[in-house]
C-alpha cells in the first residue's frame, strides 16, 4: 500500500522534472499537505488506497466552513 506521503513526494520530484516554477510546486506542496493532515489526523486515513469520495466530501466541507469563518471574523 502506498502511503498519502509518499505519493505528495512523488508528485513533487515529477513536477520538477517537468519544469514547473519552484513557486507553483510550493503552491501545490502546502495544499497537498494541508489535505494530508485532515486526511491522517481527522479522518485517521493514512494509505492512499483507503481515501473516499466521502472522505474528499468531508475535507471540502471543512475548507467551505473555515472560508466562511474568515469572511465572518472580516466582518467584524
Amino acid at each position: 500500500m502506498t502511503k498519502i506521503n509518499e505519493l505528495i513526494d512523488d508528485f513533487k520530484l515529477n513536477q520538477e522534472i517537468l519544469g514547473r516554477e519552484k513557486k507553483y510546486i510550493d503552491l501545490c506542496l502546502f495544499r497537498l499537505h494541508r489535505w494530508e493532515r485532515f486526511t491522517v489526523n481527522g479522518l485517521g486515513v493514512v494509505e492512499t488506497e483507503d481515501v473516499t469520495q466521502l472522505h474528499i466530501k468531508k475535507y471540502i466541507q471543512e475548507c467551505q466552513r473555515c472560508r466562511k469563518r474568515i469572511k465572518q471574523n472580516d466582518k467584524q
